[in-house]
């Protein structure tokens, strides 16, 4: 029950703050630059749009969502309160895969996406990773700046390989990959969509683990100061 007052009250605040107004503007501004692509590169091109960005910004945006709650002292409170630490990150990280679902979605009915459940799948997936990711660099953080930092080796290993893969550099180790697999799934071509299914679902698990004990750790100092 707590997950899930926490999960609505981070779609209100995302709401409040303009995330849903952001993301419907980038969602127009992609759909007309996929008018103007040719049909035979209009898959490929949502696929990149989709990784990039919908399945992809949990891990450009949370610095700025942490460090308003921050600001706002919203941890200090969290930290005295019966929520706990996974059930605080797991409503950050379903309520921005629940947009990027949302966004990645139209994005895929507008390329031509092959199959739909399998690029949600891969969307969900990957989002999720991506947003546990940018939770444990914005918990470390305490500027904007410093969060970029910090967000920037996670960047380079989530998208040097999918980068390898759209010039052509096939594998099935690649498959290993979770930026590969997702990519594959969104596409709609995996050469194993179990597989790929299964090594995203794997990665997740130690990012989790460590993000939740990166949340843990934050609010056992409730706010910066040890208790």
């Amino acid at each position: 029950m707590r997950l899930w007052t926490l999960t609505l009250g981070d779609v209100r605040f995302q709401w409040k703050y303009g995330f849903y107004l952001l993301y419907a503007i980038f969602a127009g501004v992609y759909l007309l630059a996929l008018s103007a692509v040719p049909q035979s590169a209009r898959q490929i091109v949502a696929t990149v749009m989709i990784y990039t960005d919908p399945a992809a910004m949990g891990l450009f945006f949370m610095g700025a969502i942490i460090l308003l709650e921050k600001s706002q002292r919203v941890h200090c409170a969290l930290s005295i309160s019966p929520v706990r630490a996974w059930e605080y990150m797991l409503g950050k990280l379903l309520s921005l895969a629940a947009i990027g679902m949302l966004v990645g979605l139209i994005l895929a009915i507008a390329g031509g996406v092959e199959s739909l459940p399998l690029c949600l799948a891969g969307i969900f997936f990957m989002s999720v990773l991506c947003s546990a990711c940018g939770l444990i660099a914005a918990e470390r953080s305490r500027t904007l700046n410093q969060f970029i930092l910090l967000s920037v080796p996670f960047e380079i290993l989530l998208c040097l390989p999918p980068i390898l893969l759209l010039f052509g550099f096939e594998s099935p180790w690649l498959m290993l990959h979770p930026g590969v697999a997702a990519v594959w799934l969104i596409y709609g071509d995996a050469p194993s969509a179990l597989l790929c299914l299964l090594s995203l679902a794997v990665w997740c698990v130690p990012a989790l683990w460590l993000c939740k004990k990166s949340v843990r750790r934050y609010f056992a100092s409730a706010g910066g100061g040890m208790l």
